[in-house]
């Protein structure tokens, strides 16, 4: 393997010869550059005159060196501070730093060098800088599921776990790459932990504690952070499961609305079972390395005579319309029972709050009328996991006891994925109490931070490591767009408005799509931020004139995130080429049945950009009208692509 290397800088004979540093001086200029760097000892130097050091992020609990990071890290340092990059005037000398990529080692030749101690503790400092960037980036990607597993072209959703420049996001429905500010957010965090300004357990008390804040909760809750919203699950499933069993009830019926239009491992999350090839932790301390997903029951239910059902109800006809009466399916799907009765099974209620496609799908009604009916043998789950509900609406149901599932991956636009529960305290008794049972796959999705210090019982049940630092740095991103958004205030709300009625009214006029339309419910859109659907999706029609298929819309997602000029054929004009140099994320396709909808969706950073700056919306809507025409061009040629 070939070894990189700088190139020293020169002096004239005008110049004079600076200072050259010891070997013993350029050490511990190292040592005192920041916890990412590690002296190799003297006795493995190259030369007399030769200085070599390792990187190792001490957010790992490994010590061992990672190559591959090493070279992305010089690489990148290279780039920005290398030689290439100085102007001929700069008078600062450039230390002769190489690296070699199969020991994972930089060594610094003082020989060739002639920078004195501030000119390496400046160099240092930038590598430091490229370091905390990179291993961010990568952290970013760690504990989750294989939706996070990156390939060339990013993660499932082909979203890079950094920030895209130039990018146009509308995908915050699915899955977006971080804004430059979220990133930074993240990299500030990672900088405190490595430098001992926080710990990590502090770190996510201090994220739980902003999440609270920014969401001016005022029913008393606990917050457990998980790795997505689909494994959040897992905590009203422990609760129920914990309370059927005190009660006395022969099992768990855990009944899921809106089917298809929530997550779509829900179903088996809700059951208690693993639900993807690996899980987000496991027994290897790097949590870069995926941990393949065990044969564990994530639920703990051998006391209940009848285990744990699913009732998964869809709310939809199959023409793709909503039904025009879904709590009265939901309610005709439970049998009446007395609600004193110890013989009959413990119910989960899904109300959803802001499905894929924006929708409301259950009502208030629902959550009273079977509180009523079912009375201690049920807990109501809203499933607000786009994150697009008011607080007051969150309040309301945590005021009644229901646990709330949220993300901040979705319209807080945090890269995927991070989720949460917020459990009234309530119904956190359960949680509270020494020694309870938990399922042994649980461990593959909780560590003990990620539960808060105030529900002693399920925190002590969990394992201490690994700890899932990736989870913590996508919430640093998502709590720092909370707080943007937040400090922009109703200002962002009316942003929100305007955006869904410009973009609407723009796509009225492409005649290649129709934007779905559908009946309000019980409210409105009330409930959610800026009082609409801050989703918009849409039908694409193909060239026989019938609107596109899920398989058809995934090719057409999937070449909105690339770079698509290298693809069109000859004959395509250049004015078409420029169309898809750009790069857009949007939502990906939802199948209705018989044909399927990409999805425009509004996030916290452009819904902040407008509150701020009103006049930020001709830009929006011009950037809209750009992924249209790109949309445009690829269906031209969406045969040949």
């Amino acid at each position: 393997m070939a070894t990189a290397t700088t190139t020293a800088a020169t002096t004239t004979p005008f110049q004079a010869v600076p200072y050259r540093l010891s070997t013993a001086e350029a050490e511990n200029c190292i040592r005192n550059a920041g916890p990412v760097f590690r002296v190799v000892p003297g006795k493995s130097r190259l030369s007399p005159f030769t200085v070599s050091f390792t990187l190792r992020p001490p957010s790992h609990t490994s010590d061992d060196v990672d190559p591959t990071f090493g070279l992305a890290v010089f690489t990148e340092w290279q780039k920005a501070h290398g030689p290439s990059s100085r102007d001929c005037g700069d008078d600062l000398s450039l230390p002769n730093l190489s690296y070699s990529e199969t020991k994972g080692i930089f060594t610094l030749d003082l020989s060739l060098s002639h920078c004195d101690e501030q000119s390496l503790r400046n160099a240092l400092s930038t590598l430091a800088a490229e370091a905390l960037q990179e291993a961010t980036s990568r952290h970013l990607t760690e504990g989750g599921d294989e939706r996070l597993h990156l390939t060339p072209s990013g993660n499932k959703y082909f979203c890079p776990p950094h920030p895209v420049p130039n990018a146009i996001i509308r995908g915050t429905c699915t899955c977006s790459p971080p804004s430059r500010n979220a990133f930074n957010a993240a990299c500030a965090r990672l900088n405190d932990i490595w430098n001992g300004v926080e710990s990590l357990d502090d770190a996510f008390d201090d994220t739980r504690r902003r999440i609270s804040a920014v969401l001016a909760l005022r029913t008393r809750h606990h917050i457990i952070l998980h790795p997505s919203g689909t494994d959040a699950e897992y905590t009203p499933l422990l609760i129920a499961t914990l309370t059927a069993a005190s009660l006395g009830c022969t099992g768990v019926v855990n009944v899921v609305t809106g089917l298809g239009e929530v997550g779509s491992n829900t179903p088996n999350a809700a059951a208690g079972t693993h639900f993807s090839e690996y899980v987000p932790l496991g027994s290897n301390s790097n949590l870069h390395l995926p941990t393949p997903t065990p044969s564990t029951l994530v639920r703990s239910d051998s006391s209940l005579p009848d285990g744990t059902t699913v009732l998964s109800l869809s709310a939809r006809s199959p023409d793709g319309s909503l039904l025009p009466d879904f709590d009265t399916t939901v309610l005709n799907s439970i049998p009446p029972s007395d609600p004193t009765s110890k013989s009959d099974p413990f119910y989960i209620i899904h109300a959803v709050d802001g499905s894929k496609l924006g929708s409301r799908i259950t009502t208030r009604h629902l959550v009273t009328t079977l509180q009523s009916r079912l009375g201690a043998r049920s807990l109501t789950v809203l499933d607000a996991c786009q994150g697009r509900t008011e607080s007051e609406e969150l309040d309301w149901y945590l005021s009644r006891g229901a646990v709330v599932l949220m993300t901040a991956s979705k319209f807080y636009s945090a890269p995927g994925f991070c989720g949460m529960a917020i459990v009234p305290d309530s119904v956190a008794g359960v949680l509270k109490k020494e020694g309870i049972q938990i399922g042994e796959g649980l461990g593959g999705y909780l560590g003990q931070m990620q539960v808060p210090k105030a529900l002693p019982g399920l925190r002590g049940a969990l394992p201490g490591k690994p700890v899932n630092v990736g989870l913590l740095l996508r919430w640093a991103c998502g709590v720092s767009e909370m707080e943007r958004v937040a400090r922009a205030g109703a200002a962002a709300r009316e942003g929100i408005r305007r955006w869904v009625g410009g973009v609407r009214e723009v796509m009225g006029g492409c005649g290649f799509l129709e934007v779905l339309e559908e009946r309000e419910g019980e409210g409105g859109h009330a409930s959610q931020l800026g009082g609409v659907n801050s989703i918009v999706p849409f039908k694409v029609f193909g060239a026989e004139g019938a609107p596109m298929k899920t398989a058809g819309l995934k090719k057409v997602h999937r070449l909105l995130t690339a770079d698509g000029e290298g693809l069109l054929p000859g004959e395509a004009s250049e004015e078409e080429r420029e169309m898809v140099r750009l790069r857009c994320f949007i939502g990906q396709p939802v199948d209705m049945g018989g044909y399927a909808v990409l999805r425009f969706a509004i996030g916290a950073a452009l819904a902040a950009e407008l509150g701020e700056d009103p006049d930020f919306l001709e830009t929006a809507l011009r950037e809209d009208r750009k992924v249209l025409d790109k949309i445009g061009v690829l269906l031209k040629y969406h045969e040949v692509l």
